[in-house]
């Protein structure tokens, strides 16, 4: 398919105010494009850090981090379009969820682990994933306790944090927020770094906000830390208003970015029914929204494996790409942490080309 050049004006009004959320630096206004040569760029996408499980440390997550930064100094290696003549130099990092241990993600926790990145002029976004947020159900009991809900509210200030920090960065980098659609619940965030657009969804895209019964949790079920109260709202408008948000110019290159893949089993998305949406229909929605774009695609992690995938729109192929695990061998030897996806995109171009790279100390 042919690609148009990009309009350096894009991404249309601002949330609705059913999703409004307090401003915040970078997030005044919907995600503009600076003037950009086009010439071809690295982002890197990781999934899955986990420190503090499996047998991850902060310590052998940092090393991966510095790992990741020596593509930028003495490591070389190089993508295979135009003669392979584009070095793997990571502009923008992203990072596809489970940010940490199960009820342990929090900007204190798990931020120094990336401020390298920050330090080194390289903004650093993440969404993310089962083990950041609370389930319905957990092995000690039902989910959403006090502790919990606390839990939630540190992972959402941590993937604030780190679009806030990104934008602080580099002026290249910009942001849109989307607040829950209830009392408490994520963030959705629509960005654009160097003519490139973000669209990222956390766990997925139909991921539901909730809210407590008036006086929680000494109103329902105290013994267990109000366990169990919460009621789930559909994530429907905030969808929409992150739909409505996109730039209208098909050319503008676009990543949209969340934990599940497609290809993850239905179980995986499960909005406990408040959208009405059937799994086929929520995942044939995202599927709509990337066909919107001449250049897309699906980052995703959570399998712990690399993979390829293509999904069939109306005789289009758009492509899925699944990042290895960057926390370590799957928990089998962990000096082969640190695999990532590289994306060579350009804002003419679109995106050039995809090239996984595995684990292990370069």
């Amino acid at each position: 398919m042919l690609r148009r050049l990009l309009a350096v004006i894009g991404v249309s009004t601002i949330v609705a105010a059913a999703c409004a959320v307090p401003s915040s630096p970078g997030s005044g206004g919907p995600p503009v494009t600076l003037p950009d040569n086009g010439e071809p760029f690295t982002i890197v996408f990781i999934g899955d850090s986990e420190p503090r499980m499996r047998g991850n440390t902060n310590a052998e997550l940092s090393a991966y981090v510095q790992n990741l930064l020596s593509y930028k100094t003495t490591t070389e290696r190089y993508f295979d379009a135009d003669g392979g003549i584009h070095r793997i130099d990571p502009e923008l990092v992203i990072l596809g969820g489970d940010i940490s241990e199960d009820r342990g993600t929090s900007i204190a926790n798990d931020l120094p682990i990336w401020q390298p990145l920050y330090n080194a002029g390289v903004p650093f976004i993440a969404g993310f994933g089962n083990h950041d947020w609370d389930p319905d159900s957990w092995g000690d009991g039902p989910g959403y306790s006090l502790a919990g809900h606390l839990s939630n509210e540190n992972t959402r200030a941590l993937v604030a944090e780190t679009q806030r920090r990104s934008a602080a960065t580099t002026p290249q980098f910009t942001y849109q927020q989307f607040g829950p659609t209830s009392a408490h619940g994520p963030d959705t965030y629509l960005s654009a770094y160097r003519g490139v657009g973000i669209a990222s969804f956390n766990t997925y895209l139909y991921h539901p906000s909730y809210f407590y019964p008036e006086g929680w949790p000494a109103s329902c079920n105290p013994l267990l830390g109000g366990a169990g109260c919460q009621r789930y709202v559909s994530a429907e408008s905030q969808i929409q208003a992150l739909e409505d948000a996109l730039d209208p110019d098909p050319s503008r290159p676009m990543l949209f970015v969340q934990h599940y893949p497609l290809t993850t089993g239905s179980g995986w998305w499960n909005d406990y029914g408040v959208s009405g949406a059937t799994v086929s229909q929520q995942k044939d929605r995202l599927l709509g929204l990337m066909d919107r774009f001449d250049e897309v695609a699906l980052l995703a992690g959570h399998n712990h494996s690399s993979g390829h995938y293509t999904h069939n729109v109306g005789g289009r192929e758009l492509n899925e790409y699944v990042a290895p695990y960057f926390g370590g061998g799957n928990g089998e030897d962990l000096t082969r942490g640190g695999g990532f996806v590289a994306l060579l995109v350009s804002s003419t171009r679109g995106i050039i080309e995809v090239k996984t790279i595995p684990g292990g100390i370069a």
